[in-house]
């Protein structure tokens, strides 16, 4: 069954830009490297098969700001598609209504922190940000200090050790990126005023 999701998600995916289903799968590699590493124990079912289907809400952009809520709905009716028991199958669903913190509503079982973390993980490093930015609209400047600022703080919102351990070279590498960024939009928009100060185009009170 869960070999008939991957087929699924990977199909799903398939024209999906930044969460595509490499994201995917790098998200079901930390979510089985987390499970094996806690303490607690965990439904390897519900665990997988929520990291398989953590971004379904993701494959219709319209609703990409509440694809945790839309996720759970698809995956509900996925689920019910496989027969799968409805208990198990709205433990998965809940798992990928609360991946993500556009949801609203955090992570409390087990499977549930552990997907989360996965998926945070996978936007640590220079790799992570680099993929956040696909697919982004706007100006440069709005869209690399929006992003850049919520990234400062997913390493803080991990819940488990193992996580932060996997986390903790990403974590720093990130921040060493985005102090080289920041540092590049500062000169950028200096050399912009002095260009306008030159040329006496600055109004003056």
């Amino acid at each position: 069954m869960l070999l008939q999701m991957q087929e699924f998600v990977r199909e799903a995916h398939a024209v999906s830009d930044s969460h595509d289903y490499s994201h995917v799968f790098t998200v079901c590699r930390y979510t089985i490297e987390i499970a094996k590493n806690i303490e607690e124990k965990v439904d390897p079912f519900i665990c997988f098969a929520g990291a398989l289907l953590h971004d379904i809400g993701k494959t219709n952009r319209a609703f990409d700001h509440i694809h945790g809520l839309l996720g759970g709905t698809l995956a509900e009716e996925y689920l019910d598609g496989l027969q799968v028991n409805p208990k198990i199958r709205d433990a998965v669903a809940r798992v990928v209504i609360r991946h993500t913190p556009t949801s609203k509503i955090p992570p409390v079982t087990t499977e549930e922190r552990i997907v989360y973390d996965a998926d945070t993980l996978d936007r640590l490093g220079l790799m992570g940000l680099l993929r956040g930015f696909v697919g982004k609209t706007g100006s440069m400047e709005n869209i690399l200090t929006k992003y850049m600022e919520k990234r400062k703080f997913d390493y803080a919102k991990l819940n488990f050790d193992y996580s932060r351990k996997l986390g903790d070279n990403l974590h720093h590498e990130l921040l060493e990126f985005l102090l080289i960024i920041e540092d590049r939009l500062q000169s950028r928009m200096a050399s912009i005023r002095h260009l306008f100060d030159q040329e006496g185009l600055v109004k003056t009170s």
